[in-house]
């Protein structure tokens, strides 16, 4: 065999490759989401965002239920490529559980859960911040991506998250576009 023919057959099958590759990651984002996961992981999802925000002298996810706000929100207002992208990430982090602890992740212990989080936020990321902006744009966000900030926004809209975790004045008077927080205040809930 030639050294040209040699070179257009191992192209060729690296094309074909990629073709496979690339048209199977674009059906697994393309396809109907399955919602009916979402909704029967209802418990895992409670016990991700708690993780994320834990209860501290405020209340946490749980206690402010951020899940009853985080699943319409993902039924409703998600793209499918990124409700796809989310039923794949935890899928991933169910099975990454099972097989690292032997457990479900809401049996962990609170050093396991952060050791989960930390693994799938580190496998979702790469080093090269313009590459995981252009795949996300082509592919949609990562499952971890989509977790932290639906879980930061569904607490924030919360009534305890809001009054509770959050400073929180109905009718704060006059407008001042800049004003100097005091020590240990919290963070504004309102615009």
């Amino acid at each position: 065999m030639k050294r040209r023919k040699a070179i257009q057959s191992i192209l060729l099958a690296g094309g074909a490759t990629a073709v496979g590759v690339g048209g199977y990651e674009w059906y697994s984002l393309a396809k109907q989401p399955d919602k009916n996961y979402i909704l029967n992981r209802k418990q895992l999802l409670t016990e991700l965002a708690e993780t994320i925000i834990p209860a501290t002298e405020s209340p946490g996810a749980k206690e402010a239920g951020v899940v009853d706000f985080m699943i319409p929100i993902l039924l409703e207002c998600t793209s499918k490529k990124d409700l796809n992208r989310f039923v794949s990430g935890l899928r991933e982090l169910e099975d990454y559980t099972r097989d690292r602890y032997q457990r479900e992740f809401g049996d962990c212990s609170q050093e396991e859960r952060d050791a989960v989080l930390r693994y799938i936020e580190g496998k979702s990321l790469s080093s090269n911040k313009l590459f995981d902006k252009i795949k996300s744009r082509l592919t949609g966000f990562p499952f971890f991506t989509i977790l932290k900030r639906y879980t930061v926004y569904s607490y924030c809209i919360s009534e305890k998250g809001a009054s509770l975790g959050m400073r929180y004045i109905a009718v704060p008077g006059k407008y001042l576009p800049c004003i100097p927080m005091e020590a240990n205040q919290k963070a504004w809930a309102t615009n």
